[in-house]
């Protein structure tokens, strides 16, 4: 792929995904769900994220399948 083609595919997915970026909020929610779930610095910023931007369900083989973490369920695509 070429830059120009990376920069128009960007275009398309920013229409379809909400970007959430790692706001002051995201970093003290991902404080407080490291606390409570003993996760790792980026689990818990994962999920912290994932909380911020309204989704329910994160996809990771990293991370236990079937935990729900303050809403957020973890589902392993590959169990």
């Amino acid at each position: 792929m070429t830059s120009a083609d990376v920069r128009g595919r960007f275009g398309e997915f920013l229409k379809v995904w909400v970007l959430a970026l790692p706001t002051d909020k995201i970093f003290e929610a991902s404080f407080q769900v490291r606390q409570r779930h003993s996760l790792s610095h980026w689990d818990s910023m994962l999920i912290a994220a994932c909380r911020q931007a309204g989704a329910t369900r994160l996809y990771s083989e990293d991370m236990q399948h079937g935990a729900d973490y303050d809403g957020v369920s973890i589902v392993n695509p590959f169990v």
